[in-house]
């Protein structure tokens, strides 16, 4: 504490866009450091490293102590501490009544909420006055035993009023957001916390995924070496996609991006059934991550053509069958068979055309984003308008063909890939074929341990630059053209499938190599 207390109060708890100001040059820094990676020794190379790591880090503490030790983010935790909690009387479809009828009965409305918020029931979400939310609300308490209502009236005035986190404007973009997602057995795992953690000490919770995270770096270590480690920290305190949720500000945010550091890292080393039970977990706790097994699969039917199975990814396969068998069965057990179907038909329509938002990314958002926007981008939309969402569902036949002709040349391409690249590229499908919030983007994580692992190949030294280049670009847009967040992900999203199409292209001319070579 005594260099905090040298350090000039101004340079210290800076704001989050002065961060991703000064990212811009870490990570030119980075990128320098990449291209020029084999022209160092490689002592130096690794120490320049670490020092741009450090940077990186303070940086993403935003200078100062505050930000790890004090601020919490009450938008998340109102969702994933709340509805964790009591998700036996509130579900999927009960936070936003619940929570605004709390707030009025106890001399709210506290903040400006508007007059409407987002109403959510089995036949999808929509924009409802805040009478309905009040009378809904009123049915639900009716689920609550006196005691245990009280007690959610306790938690939700505490992050709503004492933890000093909400606005008038956050307060209204959370009640008109898309409610608790979830999965069962996120919930499963989660609620126990919930219980033993009291809301007056909720900023320990931020604490579980910094112990994650640093056993998934450490497991990256022990499979892959210091500087795929080192490589690996940086682009997580790099990345657009971990500027929320804030690591320490929520909780089990990152616990299935640590699960796909462990799987990749446990495939490195030879243990394919605890890879598929750390994917298994992944894939519970978030669905997608299943995707990251198209590459093994790919090359598993690859195999069978030349008649050989290999043993190696069936155990994969079986240890995913494991890990998610295993915690979806202990949600049906805690929750029953209801929350596990509504989740699913939840997730469809939050991830329908009309449900679009600025926040998603994916090839769908770079087909209707035209060359002209990217080149001289014009005053925001800073929503997607109706007309590019009616566009993204237009173009839905020919998105999937792209998405399935590109898939089908890289599954060709992986043929001959080391295992773990295969999986790191789970991620061309996740892209391809689904429109992901931008912080679920920190996904590319499994892509950037594949080319730090081994940058003495040009090929890695360009596949890890360029993630590097379109993280340097968010950051830049961020701060450039604040709020404009369509260019941002439109520009992103082209970005992306540039660099999609470079690495199969890059992967099929190495395959090809292999195979003509002589044996």
């Amino acid at each position: 504490m005594a260099v905090l207390r040298g350090l000039h109060p101004e340079i210290m708890d800076i704001s989050r866009a002065a961060s991703e100001g000064y990212k811009i040059w870490i990570l030119t820094g980075g990128m320098s450091l990449v291209l020029l990676w084999r022209l160092f020794p490689h002592k130096v190379a690794v120490r320049l490293l670490m020092l741009l790591t450090l940077l990186a880090s303070l940086n993403y503490l935003r200078w100062g102590p505050k930000m790890a030790t004090v601020t919490i983010d009450a938008y998340d935790l109102s969702h994933y501490y709340l509805n964790a909690k009591y998700f036996d009387e509130l579900g999927y479809y009960d936070l936003y009544p619940a929570c605004i009828l709390a707030d009025h009965e106890n001399d709210g409305p506290y903040f400006q909420e508007g007059r409407q918020y987002m109403a959510q029931n089995s036949a999808g979400h929509g924009m409802r006055p805040i009478d309905h939310a009040l009378s809904r609300g009123e049915e639900v308490r009716e689920r609550f035993e006196p005691q245990r209502w009280d007690q959610f009236e306790h938690d939700l005035l505490y992050l709503q009023r004492e933890s000093g986190a909400f606005t008038d404007k956050l307060w209204r973009q959370m009640i008109q957001d898309h409610g608790y997602n979830g999965t069962p057995a996120w919930t499963v795992v989660a609620k126990p916390l919930t219980q033993v953690v009291p809301v007056e000490a909720i900023k320990l919770l931020g604490y579980v995924d910094v112990a994650l995270l640093g056993a998934g770096i450490g497991m990256v270590y022990w499979a892959f070496g210091t500087q795929a480690a080192l490589w690996t920290w940086f682009f997580l305190m790099v990345s657009y996609s971990t500027r929320w949720p804030t690591i320490t500000w929520a909780y089990m945010r990152y616990d299935y991006v640590v699960a796909m550091l462990m799987g990749m890292s446990l495939i490195k080393k030879g243990h394919y059934l605890w890879a598929g039970v750390a994917t298994g977990w992944a894939a519970a706790m978030r669905l997608f991550p299943l995707m990251w097994l198209y590459g093994p699969g790919m090359k598993g039917i690859a195999g069978l053509f030349r008649k050989k199975i290999n043993r190696n990814l069936v155990l994969l396969a079986a240890g995913t069958l494991l890990g998610v068998g295993v915690l979806q069965g202990l949600a049906m057990v805690s929750l029953g068979p209801a929350p596990v179907t509504t989740h699913f038909e939840n997730m469809l329509d939050h991830n329908s055309s009309e449900q679009l938002s600025s926040r998603r990314i994916g090839l769908a958002l770079a087909l209707p984003f035209k060359p002209e926007e990217i080149v001289q981008p014009r005053t925001p939309p800073k929503y997607i308008e109706p007309e590019r969402k009616e566009l993204v569902e237009a173009q839905k036949p020919l998105r999937f063909a792209i998405a399935g002709l590109i898939m089908l040349m890289l599954g060709w391409a992986l043929r001959n890939a080391k295992d773990e690249e295969a999986y790191a590229l789970g991620f061309v499908p996740f892209f391809l074929l689904t429109t992901a919030s931008y912080y679920y983007y920190v996904t590319r994580i499994t892509l950037a341990l594949m080319h730090a692992a081994d940058l003495t190949k040009t090929r890695n030294q360009i596949g890890l630059a360029f993630l590097l280049g379109l993280e340097l670009f968010t950051n830049w847009s961020e701060t450039a053209h604040a709020g404009h967040r369509v260019y941002l992900i439109g520009t992103l999203a082209w970005g992306l499938f540039a660099y999609v199409i470079v690495m199969t292209a890059l992967f099929l001319r190495e395959s090809y190599r292999k195979e003509s070579s002589p044996s």
